[in-house]
């Protein structure tokens, strides 16, 4: 396997051949770095100390064009967290996390020494989990499935599955008009055409472009078409299509609060949801337009009748085709010790 993607290869049994506390908590990382991130910039950074993990955000990955606020940063900072947490449950971790103002330290004790028998156990998922942004089928994701997903939500959190297909066509045209409105922005393009790589890469940072469903000859001048082109505006005919009749189901998050905390809470919850659903042979993609750019969000919040705050937005179904993964940094590469 490629060095971008050595990542990948992790062996669930392997947290049993680390020697000390300090070796086992960096085992847990190798599921954390696994986490999906906005444009696969990987905006984490590790700390491990003698009783736990501090994870924070590395500011050199942040956008700072389509992510002005850095609210897509932390959503992914909570990605990473939540794969910790799950890898931490299954190796017999007790946790508990401490949300400081732009960070969560987790404590850690190991309170059982055999790992979890449950063979459904969140931990399978993490190494075949990936975004897929391909048309889903008509299948809907079952009834059990989306009553699970509702019941992650909480007096701070809103989760909103939307079948109804007026609503969600009413919901399709904001992200269209949300995407279109972020590609006339050309630092918006310039920015992103720096995280799409040729579907052929050495990068361990940013998205070949087979995630998005173009295939090699072409990957090798998409970031130059994304830079020059609103391909939003060339591409709407299809989008509206993936959207409307290609999407059974649309998922959003929404928060009480609107800050580092609450973004971070969000990206956990919706980690869980695309782990359980890799379970269910079911697919998310999220698309952060209607969530970052301008005031599209209030159009969210209008159709759904909500004063919470949208923080993610995602499509769930059944992909046509599957989606390779994409690269990776490897955990020692981003993470440090508070003896070193």
């Amino acid at each position: 396997m490629k060095d971008n993607y050595q990542a990948w290869e992790i062996e669930i049994d392997g947290f049993y051949r680390q020697k000390t506390d300090e070796d086992r908590l960096r085992f847990l990382i190798r599921f954390a770095v696994l986490a999906p991130s906005s444009h696969n910039s990987q905006p984490w950074k590790f700390k491990v100390g003698d009783k736990g993990i501090m994870v924070g955000p590395e500011m050199r990955r942040a956008l700072p064009i389509s992510d002005t606020n850095n609210r897509q940063l932390y959503i992914s900072l909570g990605c990473a967290i939540e794969n910790l947490l799950v890898a931490a449950d299954y190796y017999g971790f007790a946790t508990q996390i401490n949300y400081q103002d732009d960070r969560a330290v987790i404590s850690l004790q190991r309170i059982k020494q055999e790992s979890s028998q449950d063979k459904n156990h969140l931990i399978f998922s993490i190494p075949k989990s990936h975004t897929n942004r391909n048309p889903y089928d008509d299948r809907t994701p079952d009834d059990l499935f989306r009553a699970w997903i509702k019941t992650l939500a909480n007096d701070e959190m809103r989760v909103d599955c939307i079948t109804d297909q007026n609503v969600k066509n009413k919901i399709a045209d904001v992200v269209i008009a949300a995407g279109i409105a972020a590609m006339d922005n050309g630092g918006f393009r310039k920015e992103l055409s720096r995280y799409v790589k040729p579907n052929i890469t050495k990068a361990k940072i940013g998205m070949p472009a087979f995630g998005m469903g173009i295939p090699t000859p072409i990957s090798l001048i998409a970031p130059l078409m994304l830079k020059l082109l609103n391909m939003n505006k060339l591409t709407r005919k299809q989008d509206e299509k993936l959207l409307k009749e290609q999407t059974p189901v649309f998922v959003i998050i929404s928060t009480k609060e609107d800050g580092p905390k609450a973004w971070m809470r969000a990206g956990q919850t919706y980690e869980r949801v695309a782990l359980k659903a890799e379970q269910q042979n079911t697919n998310t993609a999220p698309i952060a337009a209607p969530i970052q750019i301008g005031e599209y969000y209030k159009e969210l919040q209008r159709i759904l009748q909500i004063s919470f705050r949208p923080q993610v937005f995602f499509r769930l179904g059944c992909a046509s085709r599957s989606t390779p993964h994409s690269p990776r940094l490897l955990a020692e590469e981003v993470t440090t010790y508070n003896q070193r």
